[in-house]
């Protein structure tokens, strides 16, 4: 069964990949730091990774980001 990443998750897996911290993508969107996080925790579970750098890699070769 394919993944699949919402547009949200999608926009959080590309700041992250800008270099931003969740504090950083928190501000950005004007969601709580706690959201982010959720969002990663999720994005990180539909991935099979354990960190941004592994779901960036991994988003990348699934064509997520560009």
């Amino acid at each position: 069964m394919p993944t699949r990443i919402t547009g949200r998750e999608k926009q959080i897996l590309q700041l992250i990949c800008d270099g931003l911290t969740n504090k950083e993508i928190a501000c950005r969107l004007d969601r709580s730091i706690f959201t982010v996080q959720n969002h990663l925790q999720k994005v990180y579970f539909k991935l099979e990774v354990n960190d941004r750098f592994e779901a960036i890699e991994k988003a990348r070769k699934k064509g997520f980001l560009v």
